[in-house]
């Protein structure tokens, strides 16, 4: 596909597919599109771990992948180009003119998109940067944070609005609020033995990042492997990581105290977290 076509695409995509997070197999007119899991098969002896159909699990796997050149940033330019060895494959984000979306953010941008497409709108709460819960319920009725002395508080200064467009405004606000050492610091901590897909690493401190893990695999003698992707700063399309061997899969260490991850910034298993819903 000529990467015209495919750019053009990329900014316009919200005229085809308004309700979506990422960008859906029929905007790129495909006649076929590969999915994680049909794409990016498990090595020899290693079988996906069982997951229920209906689960943030099965959606991740049945993410779509796309042959371009290159990871784009928010505006359209190439940020990480074909044949980079880390770069595995490409999910493709819309976060065109998304400048302030960051790595966490794309990863909430998963999670909202599952739990609106499974219609459980009443399970979509984030923290604020102090803990503060703040749910969608809360916000569709007029709910608002205000931020005084060291803590948010909520009180009443909307309108109800259930529209799409109101959604969107709850869900970036939650992007600019928050940032990775809110999920560091208020999310659930994860033993390394339990990993799953849909949990993420988060690394703590001033240069936070986090990265996502898209999947797991384990053999017969428990040892696991997974899928690893990210988004990055500036903003740009969330694609899976590639280690040293070429290969996609990254093997879990229970005797390491981190990932092997082809990045600049080092993370740790210690900020391995899951959403709590």
């Amino acid at each position: 596909m000529k990467s015209s076509i495919l750019i053009f695409l990329f900014f316009y995509s919200s005229l085809f597919a308004q309700d979506n997070i990422f960008l859906a197999p029929q905007v790129y007119n495909l006649k076929k599109y590969s999915s994680i899991e049909n794409e990016i098969p498990v090595p020899t002896g290693f079988q996906r771990v069982a997951v229920d159909s209906n689960s943030f699990a099965a959606y991740l796997r049945n993410l779509p992948i796309v042959d371009q050149h290159g990871v784009l940033d928010f505006k359209g330019r190439v940020r990480v180009k074909t044949g980079d060895s880390s770069l595995a494959a490409i999910v493709p984000v819309d976060i065109a003119g998304k400048n302030l979306w960051q790595c966490m953010d794309i990863i909430l941008a998963f999670k909202v998109d599952f739990i609106k497409n499974e219609k459980r709108m009443a399970e979509i709460v984030f923290p604020l940067p102090e803990g503060t819960k703040l749910s969608w319920e809360e916000w569709r009725k007029g709910i608002r944070p205000s931020f005084k002395g060291l803590h948010f508080y909520k009180s009443r200064s909307g309108n109800i609005d259930n529209s799409q467009r109101n959604f969107k405004k709850y869900v970036n606000t939650i992007f600019n609020y928050s940032n990775t050492q809110t999920f560091y610091h208020h999310y659930l901590a994860v033993e390394l033995a339990e990993i799953e897909p849909g949990d993420f690493i988060v690394k703590k401190g001033k240069r936070g990042h986090a990265v996502f893990i898209v999947d797991v695999a384990e053999n017969e003698y428990g040892e696991k492997i997974a899928l690893i992707g990210q988004g990055d700063t500036p903003a740009c399309q969330f694609y899976l990581l590639k280690n040293k061997q070429g290969s996609p899969w990254f093997k879990i260490r229970l005797d390491s105290k981190y990932p092997d991850l082809p990045i600049s910034k080092k993370m740790f298993w210690l900020g391995l977290r899951r959403f709590p819903y």
